[in-house]
């Protein structure tokens, strides 16, 4: 992936987030949020730029664009207060590379080298009601 970059390829990661009812034993699905996160290397100004739900930074080295990803960052889930009075709701979250958002002559060796299979676990939490 580092060679990629370096080479101008830009990478993208999906932060998914999943609403899901919970009654009893169960969860029903209702609603689930896409939301990128793009890391691209500027070989002219030797900038590092991370682009998260839009917003954009930049950074002049490879160490300082690693510590932002590592922030803790927000995301919105489409979960409301209201419904959050009304039943019991469980909110999950993910990240994955999005191997799909890779330059086409790339897409064949991504597919299948284990190098650019990544996927984070799912991370899951009880919202408080209010």
């Amino acid at each position: 992936m580092r060679e990629a970059l370096d080479s101008g390829v830009d990478l993208r990661l999906d932060v998914i987030t999943r609403v899901e009812r919970r009654i009893g034993p169960l969860r029903l699905p209702h609603e689930k949020q896409l939301h990128p996160v793009e890391i691209r290397f500027l070989p002219l100004t030797e900038q590092w730029q991370l682009s998260v739900d839009g917003a954009q930074r930049a950074f002049p080295r490879l160490w300082l664009l690693l510590d932002a990803l590592a922030e803790p960052h927000t995301f919105r889930t489409g979960l409301t207060r209201a419904q959050l009075a009304r039943g019991q709701w469980q909110v999950r979250a993910r990240v994955r590379f999005n191997r799909e958002a890779l330059p086409a002559p790339m897409h064949l060796p991504a597919l299948f080298s284990p190098d650019w299979r990544l996927a984070g676990r799912w991370h899951a939490w009880r919202p408080a009601r209010s």
